[in-house]
């Protein structure tokens, strides 16, 4: 079911729920950096498979990704944790759902994403980190090719700076708060307290994603 609500920025948030027909659980998405709430059909196929077990599903596409009306220049950490927010408190109030049945599941920013958002919502203790981006930055590190300080000294001014995406080859206005948000959020201690379950997918040659992302997830986990 394709569905819009509304987000704390008064904006419509493009929405794929999966019903399930016989349980009540939920499985929330978090998608990549510069993706879509289908993630190339791997979400899409992760929910149908879990429908059959009992689990809803719903995934959402963050600013000025897939069919969001925002631009992309609304990307930030803050506004997509924002936005899983409305999400699940939307999944609440439709569904009867049990609270001892609730599951994140992150590609890469994504992974980052569910573990910021799991820092408020410790009632959710299941957590999948799909080729996670959960290391940390400093403003003396590059993110996808980039000076992160430079990418900071641009934004002087305007609070945007233009970023090349080495992805689609192109430039886009990117949000000075989405460059603090990696610099500022740590999206390792969040996972101390976590007493559940996860999974932890990484492939040895990912070229994009340093696979040493799942080292400091796991560690990380394991001081629960």
């Amino acid at each position: 079911m394709e569905i819009k609500i509304r987000s704390k920025r008064g904006t419509d948030i493009p929405l794929s729920v999966f019903e399930s027909e016989n349980g009540n659980g939920l499985l929330l998405f978090a998608h990549s950096f510069k993706s879509d709430r289908s993630e190339n059909g791997r979400f899409d196929k992760t929910a149908k498979l879990l429908n059959e077990y009992g689990w809803n599903a719903v995934s959402l596409d963050f600013p000025g990704n897939g069919e969001s009306e925002e631009a992309f220049s609304v990307y930030s950490l803050r506004n997509c944790l924002d936005d899983m927010e409305s999400a699940y408190a939307y999944m609440k109030e439709t569904y009867p759902l049990d609270e001892t049945k609730l599951a994140l599941l992150g590609y890469s920013m994504g992974g980052r994403l569910i573990s910021l958002f799991f820092e408020k919502h410790h009632e959710f203790k299941n957590l999948v980190f799909w080729a996670a981006c959960n290391e940390p930055y400093t403003w003396n590190d590059r993110f996808l090719e980039q000076d992160l300080l430079q990418l900071k000294k641009d934004c002087q001014g305007s609070g945007y700076c233009d970023f090349y995406d080495i992805f689609d080859d192109v430039y886009e206005r990117m949000s000075e708060d989405f460059i603090d948000d990696l610099v500022e959020q740590d999206a390792l201690e969040p996972l101390h307290p976590f007493s559940g379950r996860a999974l932890i997918i990484q492939g040895d040659a990912d070229t994009t994603i340093d696979p040493d992302n799942a080292e400091l997830i796991y560690d990380s986990l394991k001081f629960a």
